[in-house]
């Protein structure tokens, strides 16, 4: 399943790539509509103006993690996560990278300190397991555990 998320929603959207979930983002106003369809996506929005079309899901939430729940509790995506395998910026799938390909991108220290690292094809955007990553994924977890 892929979502486009409208302009209001580019946390919810960051929330749906941690998890593995195909989630673009656009803040192109109605445009939204045909990008949607040329890409075969879901929107999600909170645009009244879009409410009650077969291609939208409204959401009713105000709150990131609770437009989060809202998502995950209409749709099947549970089975589907694949924890940071999208970037969060852009979208794209993530690849592994080569210690020695990301030298001099990163802090030194997350340099010294891991080995595992996966790389943006697109945005260039370098990826590793640290202690944000661990706070993200227990935050995220426990969302998908009370769901």
């Amino acid at each position: 399943m892929k979502f486009i998320c409208d302009g209001m929603l580019g946390t919810l959207g960051k929330y749906l790539r941690i998890c593995g979930i195909d989630a673009a983002f656009s803040n192109e106003g109605m445009k939204i509509l045909i990008r949607a369809k040329k890409e075969g996506r879901l929107i999600l929005t909170r645009n009244t103006r879009l409410r009650g079309r077969e291609d939208v899901f409204f959401i009713d939430a105000n709150a990131p993690l609770d437009q989060f729940r809202e998502v995950l509790s209409r749709y099947p995506l549970k089975a589907k996560t694949d924890f940071f395998s999208r970037c969060l910026g852009c979208n794209e799938n993530l690849v592994r990278a080569d210690k020695e390909s990301i030298r001099g991108r990163i802090p030194y220290y997350s340099y010294k300190k891991f080995d595992a690292f996966a790389e943006c094809p697109k945005c260039k955007k370098v990826y590793w397991q640290g202690s944000h990553y661990l706070r993200m994924m227990d935050h995220i977890k426990k969302i998908l555990n009370g769901i």
